[in-house]
């Protein structure tokens, strides 16, 4: 039991008083989880903001930037890249191998791609899913590779997508309703 209040109180301090250290435990947190996916972090990490005692303030919001956000982003970008390149260079032979298991083959991924063009709301389309936070990425960095994305775009699109996720996460889970309407008016008198 002293294990998992000492588990709760390291979670809050990373959270509620974030700084350097923290930030180097949530970029790996974030790796490790992206790769083998122990548990939903980024709604432990923000139900940590609903103990907070301050009103929320620019400084607040640019601490969960800057020392939650980025490095949980950073970790999980790195991490999918994996499943990315697994992807983008096994796509058509593993999908040929395993289609009967997959329940799609090579040709329904074919006929799919047709219908993306490589415009730039491919893109729009892409950071957007990878926004949501109810989302998994494991299928959209399956799917980057399979339909070969470009590896420089998947990045940073993989990296702000994941960056804009956590920080609705930590506003939408964390601080509830109530604290995003006060995020919004301070935004609005700001």
């Amino acid at each position: 039991m002293e294990q998992v209040l000492n588990f709760i109180q390291i979670t809050q301090d990373v959270v509620l008083n974030p700084d350097f250290g923290s930030a180097i435990i949530l970029f790996w947190l974030a790796f490790a989880n992206e790769l083998i996916a122990i548990f939903p972090y980024t709604i432990v990490l923000s139900g940590q903001l609903l103990f907070l005692q301050d009103v929320v303030s620019l400084a607040l919001i640019a601490k969960l930037l800057v020392f939650v956000a980025v490095p949980v982003a950073l970790g999980s970008t790195l991490s999918s890249l994996i499943f990315f390149g697994l992807a983008y260079f096994g796509g058509k032979p593993a999908i040929d191998k395993f289609h009967k298991y997959l329940h799609f083959s090579w040709a329904d991924i074919e006929k799919l791609s047709t219908r993306f063009q490589g415009a730039w709301y491919d893109e729009i389309l892409f950071l957007l899913l990878r926004s949501m936070p109810i989302l998994p990425s494991l299928p959209l960095d399956i799917a980057a590779g399979i339909f070969r994305m470009r590896f420089w775009s998947y990045c940073v699109l993989t990296l702000v997508g994941f960056t804009i996720r956590m920080m609705l996460t930590l506003m939408i889970f964390g601080l509830g309703f109530n604290g995003l309407s006060q995020l919004l008016l301070f935004v609005y008198n700001y």
